[in-house]
């Protein structure tokens, strides 16, 4: 069975917003749902371990979970998130690039210091500094 491709999606944009914000929602119309994943939203609505896990996860979280469990219905939010992810990196990558590139800072290749400055690994300096060994006297 074939999903709804994405340009279909946005014909009922409220519908499809409303189900990636919020599927339990009790304003949310199971007849707004495209007709190819009802029966799985239905499921997947009535999954107390899924609810219990919404309220304690984020959105995109939340959905890559579930997309083992409800692949259908997930790959709908997944296609409607991802937009948002790589417009925000864009946005993060280039903020970046404006740091860096500074009258003080003017270098052509930008690469490995953006790789540096978007990079979540943190050096354990101290470690380092202890493994090191002492330089001897000549």
């Amino acid at each position: 069975m074939r999903l709804p491709n994405i340009f279909s999606l946005y014909k009922r944009k409220s519908s499809v917003t409303s189900l990636v914000r919020n599927p339990f929602s009790t304003e949310l119309d199971v007849s707004s749902i495209p007709d190819e994943i009802q029966d799985e939203f239905l499921d997947l609505r009535n999954d107390s371990s899924a609810h219990d896990l919404f309220k304690v996860k984020s959105v995109t979280q939340f959905w890559c979970t579930m997309y083992q469990s409800y692949s259908k219905v997930s790959m709908i939010a997944l296609r409607v998130l991802v937009p948002f992810a790589s417009t925000y990196l864009c946005e993060a990558g280039f903020s970046t690039l404006v740091n860096i590139k500074t009258k003080n800072r003017n270098r052509l290749d930008v690469g490995d210091d953006m790789s540096l400055a978007q990079t979540n690994f943190r050096p354990q300096i101290s470690k380092l500094a202890a493994e090191m060994q002492d330089q001897a006297s000549h």
